[in-house]
């Protein structure tokens, strides 16, 4: 009994993990750099061309990402941005 309890839990947890992710996908022909910043802690990273990437603890709560779309973005886990290499924001986008 401790046994099936113990792998349900396991997989409940394997379930929620991707809830708290930021997922980044890159739908452009080209590989982009994209910055986190958590304040204490800032990060850059490469993602090519038509793939996705997931950052489990690099983003815990909430960050900023900076990329190819002129301004940081505020970001939280469960977040996913999709971007095609061109601008996400505009000069009155306040988000």
């Amino acid at each position: 009994m401790l046994k099936s309890v113990a792998l349900a839990a396991a997989f409940a947890l394997t379930m929620t993990t991707g809830a708290h992710a930021l997922t980044i996908n890159n739908k452009s022909a080209n590989e982009i750099s994209i910055g986190l910043d958590q304040g204490d802690k800032e990060t850059v990273h490469k993602i090519a061309a038509g793939k996705s990437v997931t950052f489990k603890n690099e983003c815990d709560d909430h960050c900023g990402v900076t990329g190819p779309w002129n301004f940081s973005k505020w970001a939280k886990t469960g977040d996913t941005i999709e971007t095609d290499g061109t601008s996400l924001t505009t000069g009155n986008d306040a988000s």
